[in-house]
């Protein structure tokens, strides 16, 4: 039993109650003055002592409990005990079947009790009960706090409770001693650990039922009384408003587990929501810890209605937290936006940053018997195209072997370990979040986030499930930019799911992925590079850290609910830059390859006589009106060339913004089709060899173009979604039928992959540098799965 006595409030009231909590919806306010623990009821003789009797785990679980049951009630009564039999089931249909069985399989004389009978039958049978001309009872949770009844000392427990106050209170209507004639209380189940309340398995045959009971009962109460005493420290932000008539207690908040994280420099805790959380009630703030709580309001269209005149509106709970001890901030939203937490962020610390993902992945430490049923694999060599994998599973690290950890590193997980013999359950992302299963109390949701925290800022944690997923690589931070990054594109997330890209004026220009991404400059600090869409450029910096920044944003992205500048973007979703020595760098963290595996050689380079045979002007990629003079142009000799084989069925040009590639063959094989993606670019230097700059812009678009022969879905997609726009014309071949062709079932797609640089030559020495980047390119595009060559059409 626990006393509490009201304190100032408007509601004026005393309470003496072994529970504290809510009146007709209205929260008691009181302090704990003392509190009668169980522990203490034993020894007084109050609480009787309780025995549990497993039974083996098997297959007919209910005629076991009902045969184990009829023998301890037949043995009770013939030691003089009269003890009387309560049956727990879930459901009334489960109580008669279960009357069903115990009246055919025992000779025990039971009555079912359950919602579908008048209070007349009910206070019948309990009369019939109390006069002991019954065995016992059949019951679906029916007898009231006011029942009582001794002698109720054999539960047969077929459907365990899932809760603990109901647990507690089923097992102490047995555990009374104010009856004679009655020995220990006895509890019967299956030892089929079917049941963990608060993490314990009560249902274990080794389990010590009397301490188990009674230390769950005691820290329930202790965590009340502390929690209690942590809501007291909460109070209402005198800048904010609350509708005064709100009897809203902390009490009742329960958030699931999870947060948004960043390390930040200070802490505001008297800053303002931006008003896109339209706060209603709060801030409560706790400046002991650091934590302020808000209630906002969310209006959404409903799912059946495209106006804008009816609104849904919802309530949305934010937390804020920071933990002084590592300086990391943390979140919680129920509208997970990016935006939103940035503006939130922004709008409690002026200086913040994401945590990374090698320091993310020590909130595994310290746990064991891991079992990872959701994980994230980040492919190293194709950002593009299969750029992430998810399995999900009983146990999802089997599928993982060291070759795996060759191709991919790891990404997201969630699983479930053991902490401290509790079974928990933990995720994290590269996202710079964390969460969990399960739902807490505020306290203890502050306590969940500072125990992580911990583990994250400790970095002498070390990490090991000892399971396969200890096989992939985990990135580590990026102390500075290597001068050999060639190659920079978009993350999975942007291809996964392309937002609209806008200029200033928020005119449309296309998706994300149209996007030209080239490097202009790298320091050991940061990297200058260049975004284009359409005729819309801009130059952007990003930092150590990978935070983008740009002197004039020229490009707007549509974000959730919100466009945002390019820089916010890639700052939340970071381009991917690769180096000539397999290394990939995203964000602020690296990951290291196999630099060995890379090997360069010249079998891939085909001879084209551009000037010899075809007279071409290799400095001019494609005619226009300005260059018709000058010659032929490299795409024209590349068309030209493409029709002298008679053994392709379709010859597609697509030379634009956005495009797949500047052409595109289509050959019907036995078993395949082979589709080859063209990349062209004319001949900057003077001299074959000898320029870099010749090679990065044509070899970045050959890996980028992978993503559009991943599936034959994917390139018949984007094939519809150019020709919508007055693209991919079709210079050999019709349309319709190649449609038709590509829906046979019993042929594949086969990737290759055509890099056309006259400025490479076969025959002249290629300097290092070159040959580096040529080396990376083919490494990467063969390992990216569906393309089986990577070949440069030089001279």
């Amino acid at each position: 039993m626990t006393i509490f006595r009201h304190v100032k409030s408007p509601q004026k009231l005393e309470c003496y109650s072994n529970f504290w909590g809510s009146v007709h919806n209205k929260t008691i306010k009181g302090v704990f003055v003392y509190n009668y623990p169980l522990s203490q009821a034993y020894k007084d003789g109050i609480f009787g002592e309780i025995q549990y009797i497993p039974i083996p785990n098997a297959k007919n679980k209910d005629y076991l409990i009902a045969e184990k049951t009829e023998s301890i009630f037949l043995l009770d009564r013939e030691k003089g005990y009269e003890h009387f039999v309560m049956v727990r089931a879930s459901s009334k249909d489960r109580a008669k079947d279960l009357q069903k069985l115990y009246n055919s399989e025992t000779s025990l004389s039971l009555q079912r009790v359950d919602s579908s009978m008048s209070s007349k039958t009910v206070y019948k049978i309990i009369d019939t009960l109390r006069k002991k001309e019954l065995n016992g009872i059949i019951c679906v949770d029916m007898l009231g706090e006011g029942f009582d009844f001794p002698n109720l000392k054999i539960a047969a427990i077929h459907d365990p409770h899932k809760s603990l106050a109901n647990t507690l209170q089923f097992i102490g209507r047995f555990a009374r001693t104010n009856a004679e004639n009655i020995d220990v209380a006895k509890f019967i189940a299956m030892n089929d650990e079917e049941l963990v309340i608060e993490n314990k398995a009560l249902y274990k045959s080794d389990a010590i039922w009397q301490e188990i009971i009674i230390d769950l009962s005691e820290n329930k109460i202790n965590r009340e009384e502390i929690e209690k005493e942590y809501i007291g420290e909460y109070s209402i932000d005198i800048n904010e408003q609350i509708d005064p008539d709100l009897n809203l207690s902390l009490h009742t908040i329960r958030p699931n587990c999870h947060a948004k994280l960043y390390k930040v420099t200070e802490f505001n805790i008297h800053g303002t929501f931006p008003k896109i959380c339209n706060i209603a009630y709060g801030p409560f703030l706790n400046e002991e810890d650091n934590t302020i709580v808000a209630i906002g309001k969310g209006y959404e269209n409903p799912k059946w209605y495209t106006g804008n005149l009816v609104k849904d509106e919802g309530n949305l709970l934010y937390i804020i937290h920071y933990q002084k001890e590592t300086r990391i901030l943390y979140i919680y939203s129920q509208v997970k936006s990016e935006f939103i937490y940035e503006q939130i962020v922004e709008s409690f610390s002026s200086n913040f940053e994401k945590i990374p993902k090698h320091e993310m992945h020590r909130v595994l430490g310290n746990l064991k018997e891991f079992e990872i049923f959701n994980s994230g694999m980040q492919n190293r060599f194709n950002e593009s195209g299969e750029s992430y994998r998810i399995s999900a599973g009983s146990d999802v690290s089997q599928a993982i072997d060291p070759s795996t950890g060759r191709l991919y590193s790891a990404g997201h997980v969630f699983c479930k370990a053991t902490q401290e013999e509790q079974q928990i359950t933990i995720g994290y992302s590269s996202g710079s979040k964390i969460w969990s299963s399960s739902y807490a109390n505020l306290k203890d949701f502050v306590s969940w986030c500072d125990l992580n925290g911990v583990k994250i800022f400790n970095s002498e944690m070390v990490v090991k499930t000892n399971t396969n997923f200890d096989f992939l690589p985990i990135p580590k931070k990026l102390e500075e930019y290597p001068q050999n990054i060639y190659f920079a594109d978009l993350s999975g997330e942007s291809y996964a799911n392309p937002s609209l890209v806008y200029d200033k004026t928020e005119s449309a220009l296309g998706i994300i992925t149209d996007l030209e991404i080239r490097i202009i400059n790298i320091e050991n600090d940061m990297i200058t590079i260049q975004a284009s869409i359409g005729e819309k450029e801009q130059s952007l910096i990003c930092d150590i850290n990978g935070n983008y920044q740009s002197a004039e944003e020229e490009i707007l992205i549509f974000e959730g609910r919100q466009k945002i500048s390019l820089s916010s973007y890639l700052s939340n979703y970071p381009l991917i830059l690769r180096t000539t020595d397999d290394v990939m760098i995203q964000g602020n963290e690296i990951s290291v390859g196999d630099p060995e595996a890379i090997v360069f050689t010249n079998d891939n380079i085909i001879t084209i006589p551009w000037k010899e045979k075809y007279d071409t002007n290799v400095s001019i990629e494609f005619r226009t009106s300005k260059t018709r003079r000058k010659g032929k142009s490299i795409q024209d000799t590349l068309r030209e060339v493409l029709f002298e084989n008679v053994e392709l069925d379709y010859i597609i040009y697509d030379h634009s913004s956005g495009e797949m590639a500047d052409f595109i063959t289509i050959q019907s094989k036995e078993m395949e089709f082979e589709v080859t993606l063209y990349h062209v670019k004319a001949m900057g230097a003077k001299n074959y060899n000898s320029s870099i700059g010749d090679i990065y812009e044509v070899v970045g678009q050959a890996i980028k173009s992978t993503i559009w022969i991943k599936t034959k879905s994917t390139f018949l997609q984007k094939i519809r979604s150019r020709r919508k726009s007055a693209h991919c014309e079709f210079i050999k071949g019709e349309y319709e039928n190649f449609l038709k062709d590509m829906k046979l079932q019993d042929k594949v797609l086969r990737g290759k992959i055509v890099a056309v640089q006259p400025s490479i030559c076969k025959s002249m020495d290629i300097p290092d540098k070159i040959q580096e980047v040529l080396a990376a390119t083919n490494y990467y595009i063969s390992n990216s799965g569906k393309v089986k060559s990577f070949e440069i059409w030089g001279s």
